[in-house]
This record gives structure tokens, C-alpha cells and sequence, in this order.
């Protein structure tokens, strides 16, 4: 399988990053027994490439069990005859005796086909499945986070001493605070209102060109996309340069016999 251009990310207590394929068992989340999710996070996920069902398939059946969580695109390849996908995982896991939830990251790499690299490749960094905690399942792609803000259990909106507001998730929300502010800043009222009237439209909402393969927060959280994607048309150019080069080449000695 081709990896994306990146170091392994170290694992560091909760939020520990975890490489090449695990998820947390569904049914612990339901149970809200934080030890039995900290040992399913060791349980394998099946992403095969061979199956008829797409990896975003297969993580949508095993992740039916948690009453929330997102799927983000965080990197993507394209090979000559290979396409990758990297998926970082958010899930909520309810706490005994209490109705916040404890978030848990994972990322997880699998080959994709052609057809599923294609739908997917304007989305870079935007979360492309996503539950919410009233059992709604979306397949619609939009910026990390948003699918929480204007939750009051999640957080709330607090004056921005501009005429503005802002949404402040609460302490406990710090993961999803966390990568959200990693990825193109807080969110505004205004940039949530927009967000919903695209939804509403059935369209998808890039914030004005900042989310998105192509968006300016894009390059700045997933530089290495974009360095691979320069190396690969600045190969693909000289080998074309040398193929021109080596028939204009051939043709004059040819012309002079």
C-alpha cells in the first residue's frame, strides 16, 4: 500500500494517534466503559481495498454502535495504479453516570479505488461521514467541528468584543477545540450561518475558499499534500521535456542520413 508522505505521529495518552488500523468497539461506547474502549482501540479494522464495500463502508458499520463521530480526510495519494486514503477518526464515548461524552482520535490508512479517490478529492481535511448525537448519520462533507457548534452540551457562543460571537466549546470538548484551532482558527456566528444556509441548499461550504483540497487552511494544516503534488508535476514535466527532447532528437539525425 502506498503511504502518504509523513512520519508516524507519536501516541501520547488519549489522544494517541494510532497507525495502520484500529478503532474503538462499538459495543463498550454504548456501555460508556472507558477501559473496554482504551482495549478495543487494539482490535484491528478491516480496510480491504479488494472488498465490494468502500473503507467509508466498513467504518460506518463498525462505528454504528457510538452515538457520536466524525471521519476526516486528513491526507490522500494517488500512485500510478494506487490511491490512498488517510482517515482521522473522532469518536464520543458517553461517561458513566453523566451525559458528556469522551472523544478518542484515530487515524487509519487503506487503499481506495479510483472511483472513491475521485468523489473525495475536492474534501481534503473536511470531515466526509459524521453521526450526530441525535442518531443522524451524514455523508455531506463540511469543515471539523461545525456538526457540534450551536450543541449547548458541546459549548456556547460568547461575545468577541467586535460586535461578534464565537463558539467556545467547554473544557472537557478539548480535543474537538483543539483540532478545530489547528485547522483554519475558531468558528464565528457568521461562518456557522453561512455553513448552515449551504446545508440547507444542499451544497457544501468551503468558508470562502479556506476548506477544501484547494482552501487556504488546507495548505497550511497538510503542507506535505501539497509538496507531493509539486514533486509530482515538476517528474511528470521533465519526463515529458525528455521525451519531446529525445524524439526531436532522433528525427534530425534521421533527417541528415
Amino acid at each position: 500500500m502506498r503511504t502518504p508522505g509523513r512520519s508516524s505521529p507519536a501516541q501520547t495518552g488519549p489522544r494517541a494517534v494510532r497507525r495502520g488500523g484500529s478503532v474503538p468497539a462499538a459495543g463498550g461506547a454504548r456501555r460508556g466503559a472507558t477501559a473496554a474502549l482504551a482495549l478495543a482501540m487494539t482490535l484491528p479494522l478491516a480496510l480491504a481495498a479488494c472488498s465490494s464495500q468502500t473503507p467509508l463502508d466498513r467504518l460506518r458499520t463498525q462505528l454504528d454502535g457510538f452515538p457520536e463521530y466524525s471521519v476526516v480526510l486528513q491526507d490522500m495519494d494517488a500512485g500510478l495504479f494506487t490511491y490512498t486514503h488517510r482517515y482521522q477518526v473522532l469518536v464520543g464515548q458517553p461517561q458513566p453516570g453523566s451525559d458528556d461524552l469522551e472523544y478518542r482520535e484515530t487515524v487509519l490508512e487503506s487503499e481506495v479505488d479510483g472511483a472513491t479517490y475521485s468523489r473525495f478529492e475536492p474534501f481534503l481535511g473536511m470531515v466526509i461521514l459524521s453521526k450526530t448525537r441525535d442518531g443522524g448519520v451524514d455523508e455531506g462533507a463540511h469543515p471539523r467541528g461545525y456538526q457540534q457548534v450551536g450543541d449547548e452540551r458541546y459549548g456556547q457562543w460568547r461575545d468577541d468584543g467586535r460586535g461578534g460571537s464565537f463558539w467556545e466549546f467547554y473544557g472537557q470538548y478539548a480535543l474537538l477545540r483543539d483540532v478545530i484551532g489547528g485547522f483554519g482558527g475558531g468558528i464565528s456566528r457568521d461562518d456557522w450561518n453561512g455553513y448552515r444556509d449551504s446545508r440547507d441548499r444542499g451544497q457544501t461550504w468551503t468558508g470562502g475558499g479556506r476548506y477544501g483540497t484547494n482552501g487556504s487552511a488546507t495548505r497550511q494544516s497538510n503542507p506535505d499534500f501539497f509538496r507531493r503534488q509539486q514533486a509530482r508535476q515538476a517528474a511528470s514535466t521533465r519526463s515529458f521535456g525528455q521525451r519531446v527532447q529525445g524524439r526531436m532528437s532522433g528525427g534530425f539525425r534521421s533527417f541528415g542520413k
